[in-house]
């Protein structure tokens, strides 16, 4: 038999993991078919072809079930030698899958993959009904190991696995005329290794470990949804959102060839959020004890780093929405260190501060877009395009730090835009609000600057004049700047500057 539906080669994947199980009898026919619409919902172009399908009172066994997909060269195969399903007097359905899966990729510049998925102590229970179902799945563990990989240049021999130890979980699909699904998975540990060779003749070593894997998640969908059109997924009736968290992780690398590389990582634990639906995405990712130590062939003496944290967000809307939608930028590094050799690069008399520096804008704001920039044809006219596509509402800055080199800079502020007035600024939406900038240690940092040669004495008069015409001194070295935006004039402190 075939199908075609849209194809996500992750999400396929990930069902042979953790398949669509509520509570209430469900038979192993019931299943089988559910077990079909779940591996094909995401397929775009996809083709589903089974070999002997075996109905023996409530056990389904299906040989070869395959899961193909060509779209302009590019290739994907995914084959099980046999599913089994077998329905049991409680009313569930137990399901036994090959221990070995293997997945075909190619590409049409000539790069192929070949791929296995392996599982030991699996098993996986689904139970419900056809229009809620809920799959159980608890395994040892599994392997998705690279058995070859033919590029271009030629082929990349070696080793290439992902392990994940003591893999639990479960999820849950209601149909109906609206399809929506979750899941809660757990990872034991995740070890990672690749050990290959390249067709140059270099060598490449990475192995690493992650502990206490943990990922959440719910998506809701009308049943017509087309899953091949971005435009209808981002920004449109499609909704998602999920967690993902993971404790300590540790790497070494080793690259070997016409330059040599050796390096470790650690980081503490670290979590993303992400969301999809009507008002755009948005994820955040942070990550905290970050520690890094590297050599190479290619510098004179180690590198090594380390950081608190690091964190990211951003948020904005991709499809035109009746109200204005959230944005959001954040970039953060906190408490960081680098070693001796580095700073003797531009600081060997140790003139500046070398403690930890931190270095933070977080920005949120709202905005209407008049355009989906995840339809192709609609982001290609906006190439070229001067300005926004689209109305900015209102712009936050929620906080702005940077503590470095014995400077201290910390800033908020708010503002609002007036989208019917593009002439008192010319070009964009008049502002209205205000921002405060305190700054310390501006004028001992300049003072350094000079000492160390990197900036003529005639030259620092500029930045002073600068701090004096848009700062007023609130104590020793201390400075503080309120700009302000009203009815079309800019002040700095009180005094007009525009």
């Amino acid at each position: 038999m075939t199908r075609r539906h849209p194809l996500r080669a992750g999400a396929c994947i990930t069902a042979l993991m953790i398949a669509p199980a509520a509570h209430a009898d469900v038979t192993a026919q019931q299943v089988w078919a559910a077990w079909q619409d779940s591996m094909t919902q995401y397929a775009s172009g996809a083709e589903v072809t089974t070999g002997a399908v075996d109905e023996q009172g409530n056990t389904v066994t299906v040989t070869d079930f395959a899961l193909t997909s060509d779209s302009d060269g590019d290739t994907f195969k995914m084959t099980i030698p046999q599913v089994v399903f077998t329905g049991a007097d409680d009313g569930t359905v137990a399901i036994t899958l090959s221990e070995s899966v293997p997945v075909e990729i190619g590409s049409p510049n000539g790069t192929a993959i070949a791929l296995s998925i392996a599982q030991t102590g699996t098993a996986i229970t689904a139970s419900g009904s056809p229009e809620d179902m809920t799959y159980d799945v608890a395994a040892d563990q599994y392997v998705i190991a690279i058995d070859s990989l033919t590029t271009p240049e030629g082929p990349v021999t070696g080793d290439m696995r992902v392990t994940l130890n003591t893999v639990s979980g479960n999820s849950n699909t209601r149909t109906g005329d609206t399809n929506a699904s979750t899941y809660d998975v757990t990872v034991g540990t995740a070890d990672i290794l690749v050990d290959i060779a390249t067709p140059e003749d270099e060598s490449l070593m990475l192995s690493g470990k992650v502990d206490g894997i943990a990922s959440t998640g719910s998506s809701s969908a009308p049943a017509d949804l087309d899953f091949s059109d971005p435009a209808a997924i981002f920004g449109g009736e499609y909704t998602a959102q999920g967690s993902y968290t993971s404790g300590p992780s540790a790497y070494i690398i080793n690259v070997d060839g016409t330059s040599t590389m050796n390096g470790t990582s650690t980081t503490g634990p670290g979590t993303m959020t992400y969301a999809i639906g009507p008002e755009g995405l948005g994820y955040e990712v942070s990550v905290t004890d970050v520690a890094a130590e590297l050599t190479s062939s290619e510098m004179p003496f180690p590198f090594s780093l380390s950081a608190g944290s690091y964190d990211v967000a951003l948020q904005a809307p991709v499809a035109p929405t009746d109200a204005p939608a959230p944005l959001r930028l954040l970039l953060g590094l906190s408490d960081v260190t680098v070693n001796d050799e580095i700073w003797a690069m531009f600081d060997p008399a140790s003139a500046l501060s070398h403690d930890p520096a931190t270095i933070r804008l977080d920005v949120s704001g709202a905005a209407k877009l008049d355009v989906a920039v995840m339809d192709p044809a609609q982001a290609a006219a906006l190439a070229g395009q001067p300005g926004f596509p689209g109305e900015i509402e209102s712009l936050t800055l929620n906080d702005l730090t940077i503590d470095a080199v014995g400077l201290n800079v910390s800033g908020t502020g708010e503002f609002t835009f007036d989208n019917t007035d593009t002439t008192t600024f010319p070009g964009m939406p008049r502002p209205e609000g205000s921002a405060t900038f305190d700054i310390v240690g501006a004028n001992a940092l300049i003072d350094k600057l000079i000492e160390m040669g990197l900036i003529p004495a005639e030259q620092a008069m500029m930045p002073r004049m600068m701090l004096g015409m848009f700062a007023k001194p609130t104590g020793e070295d201390a400075l503080q700047s309120v700009i302000e935006v009203k009815d079309g004039q800019v002040l700095a402190n009180g005094q007009r500057i525009r």
